[in-house]
């Protein structure tokens, strides 16, 4: 069973009239990346500020830590002192360098020390540039200068907003790479917010899609890759001895498309051994390729309307 650091329980967010998030119900695991995936203005920040306690809910609860009820509650067991957050753009000190941004925040925190400002630094690649006033770093530089104010306190959980927002490839590279680190060699859980699927995808073992302010779903990425393929298509031009074969299969089911190939779903063994029975039953294969609901078409699908 899987243990988490997050669950919430209805949580909602009303502005007088308007209903920001209503009844989200939000698993994160323990040691995973949970992407939380929505456009513009579909609520993720009004989430994440809640759950960092920077937002009081007007509804609903939050579980972290052992930890369950409002963010008073919260507070008052110590739930807070387990994570760290970087909501929205990080804000600098511009004539400061790296170093002296952390150091000031650090002592508004109080108990960090310099070792901790020193190997955060290095977790977040930017001890070569630590004495360098921050107004001359990259936007990459900056989003990573952010994390880091995050991870001062060392965090068991980290909340992310957005951190690769408007990076160029490099900088959403490296950002990729140090929540890859964070979570297999500083076992932190991380839940990371963004509009755009493909990167969190490339990071994120678990989901959650958000879209007019209501988590639609959440998933493994590995269980929906699985439930969703799309089947086999094999262009041929032996159809009837390839249909003959694959009708005997149990469970298999194949029909020509409008293209002439072979639709095929349910064939019960790997692609591999699929192409090796075809070949012994003298099918020439001119194509063969398996088909996949990617993970942006079901987002799309689903926040369509």
């Amino acid at each position: 069973m899987a243990e988490y650091v997050l669950e919430t329980f209805g949580l909602t967010k009303k502005y007088k009239d308007f209903t920001a998030v209503s009844d989200i119900n939000i698993h994160v695991e323990k040691n995973d990346i949970y992407g939380f995936v929505g456009k513009n203005g579909a609520g993720k920040s009004t989430c994440m500020k809640m759950i960092s306690g920077l937002s009081h809910p007007t509804s609903g609860q939050i579980s972290m830590f052992g930890c369950r009820g409002s963010e008073k509650e919260l507070d008052k067991c110590g739930a807070y002192t387990h994570i760290g957050a970087l909501i929205e753009s990080p804000a600098f000190y511009p004539n400061l360098s790296g170093y002296d941004n952390l150091q000031l925040i650090a002592k508004g925190i109080g108990g960090i020390t310099k070792q901790d400002i020193g190997e955060t630094l290095d977790i977040i690649g930017l001890t070569q540039a630590a004495g360098r006033k921050t107004k001359g770093y990259s936007f990459g530089m900056k989003q990573r200068l952010g994390i880091g104010i995050a991870l001062l306190t060392h965090p068991d959980f980290l909340i992310l907003d957005e951190p690769i927002n408007g990076l160029d490839p490099q900088g959403i590279a490296e950002i990729r790479a140090l929540m890859h680190t964070l979570v297999t060699e500083k076992n932190m859980s991380v839940m990371i917010s963004s509009h755009i699927l493909g990167e969190l995808e490339k990071i994120a073992k678990n989901i959650g899609i958000i879209h007019k302010g209501r988590l639609l779903c959440e998933f493994n990425k590995e269980t929906f890759m699985k439930e969703h393929n799309g089947g086999i298509v094999l262009e041929t031009p032996d159809a009837d001895k390839a249909s003959a074969y694959l009708l005997e299969q149990p469970g298999c089911t194949c029909s020509m498309n409008d293209e002439k190939q072979l639709m095929i779903s349910g064939y019960p063994l790997p692609l591999g051994v699929l192409i090796r029975e075809l070949v012994h039953h003298d099918v020439y294969i001119s194509r063969i390729e398996e088909k996949q609901l990617s993970l942006e078409q079901y987002y799309f699908d689903l926040t369509s309307h």
